[in-house]
């Protein structure tokens, strides 16, 4: 008599790291072994990134691996245990990020295959690298995908969740493809395996990060807008039916907010951000508040034209929704979120 045996499934450690433009924060998190657990944050820490006039790249970068660093010894002294894998989660400008629509249509119905899918993501994937020497010109770097999901796929205009194998005249797929420079994540890898040595490390990014998270554990509307405020960029991708349709970016973040505020009031970084933060808790004397006000509603303004202007590229077909996520550091989260409801 033979018996057969399904293997259990075992917890997992994973490091899970989120490199940004403004910080790098860092988790060691006890995964539970099925999906209805809840995964266990068992320590955490967070490093700064500088605030620099020069936003060089390769500068922003040192300054990011510094911090990356710095963030890993804190988990390591922490000697909770050795992670069995990391997870890098990559804000702007550390990746360029695409959603795609491909749309094939023959006279005569045929069979949809992973041939045919591969093929388009090719396609896809070079065109995306123009977008990509754009952007990253100056770093003579060749770009890596570290992400290409299919949102959905429709055969002859409706969505179908299992596609591969079935007959149609027309599809469309909507994709989101990720690019990274190579030498970025080798530079991270490098510096991870410093504190954490021989762990295997996987890179996605935040947009989508965010989106599978509010889509998995959430009940909201099927269509709303997702905003990652960074310190030096801000993210946006809007869903639409539970696909996300776009994703866009502005160089407008939590540094440029306190650069705005230094530099207008010829002071300090330090006393930039003592000032809001006793503007935000009304303990500045009124004639001084008056001022203050006069100054953060400049900002507001000047972050509202600049969301404007990126979401003036977007297709005229595509509705803003009314639901809104926010992302952002909790020292500058509030008020970004009281400019977000204005």
């Amino acid at each position: 008599m033979a018996f057969s045996f399904t293997p259990e499934k075992k917890e997992r450690v994973v490091a899970i790291f989120d490199i940004g433009s403004g910080s790098v924060g860092g988790a060691i998190v006890r995964m539970p072994s099925d999906s209805k657990g809840i995964p266990t944050i068992i320590k955490s820490a967070r490093t700064e990134v500088p605030i620099r006039d020069n936003l060089k790249f390769d500068i922003l970068l040192e300054d990011m691996l510094v911090a990356l660093n710095a963030t890993a010894t804190s988990l390591y002294e922490g000697k909770v245990g050795a992670p069995d894998e990391i997870v890098c989660v990559l804000a702007s400008p550390w990746y360029v990020s695409e959603t795609r629509i491909i749309k094939i249509a023959r006279d005569h119905s045929f069979v949809f295959t992973k041939k045919i899918a591969d093929e388009a993501l090719q396609k896809e994937i070079t065109s995306l690298k123009s977008v990509y020497d754009s952007k990253y010109s100056g770093t003579k770097s060749e770009p890596e995908v570290i992400e290409n999901h299919v949102m959905g796929v429709s055969l002859n205009g409706y969505l179908v969740d299992e596609p591969i194998g079935k007959k149609s005249k027309s599809i469309e797929m909507h994709m989101v493809i990720s690019l990274s420079p190579k030498t970025c994540l080798d530079k991270i890898k490098k510096t991870l395996s410093n504190t954490f040595h021989h762990m295997p490390v996987s890179f996605s990014s935040f947009l989508m990060s965010s989106y599978l998270a509010v889509r998995d554990k959430y009940v909201v509307p099927e269509s709303y807008l997702l905003l990652d405020i960074g310190g030096e960029v801000t993210d946006v991708a809007i869903i639409t039916r539970g696909v996300m349709k776009a994703s866009l970016s502005f160089p407008f973040g939590k540094n440029t907010f306190f650069k705005y505020i230094y530099t207008k009031m010829e002071i300090e970084l330090r006393d930039a951000k003592e000032l809001f933060n006793l503007f935000t808790t009304d303990a500045l004397a009124v004639k001084r508040k008056e001022k203050a006000q006069m100054l953060f509603k400049s900002i507001e303004n000047s972050w509202g034209e600049a969301f404007r202007a990126c979401i003036g590229t977007l297709p005229h077909t595509l509705n803003l929704p009314n639901t809104i996520f926010v992302t952002a550091d909790a020292d500058i989260r509030g008020w970004f979120v009281d400019v977000v409801r204005n």
